[in-house]
């Protein structure tokens, strides 16, 4: 489980630094050059995956773990 909870950290992490990397290359006084266009292109494109990757995640967790039990009430009569 803590695999798990590790691994999603990572991904998450890359996606942010991926974005800040991003923003960075949009910000550029100098503008978008070919070169930083298609780097652009290719951070958008592992983005894309990382994504996946959580929502894969995401189900593969939800398979894992039992429903919730919903307590209705907590008075001990009941």
């Amino acid at each position: 489980m803590q695999l798990e909870t590790d691994a999603t950290v990572g991904v998450r992490r890359e996606i942010l630094d991926l974005l800040r990397q991003q923003m960075d290359a949009l910000n550029s006084p100098l503008g978008l050059t070919d070169e930083k266009l298609r780097q652009c292109y290719e951070r958008q494109a592992r983005v894309q995956e990382l994504r996946e990757q959580l929502q894969d995640n995401a189900t593969a967790m939800a398979t894992v773990m039992p429903p919730p039990v919903a307590v209705t009430s907590v008075d001990p009569a009941a």
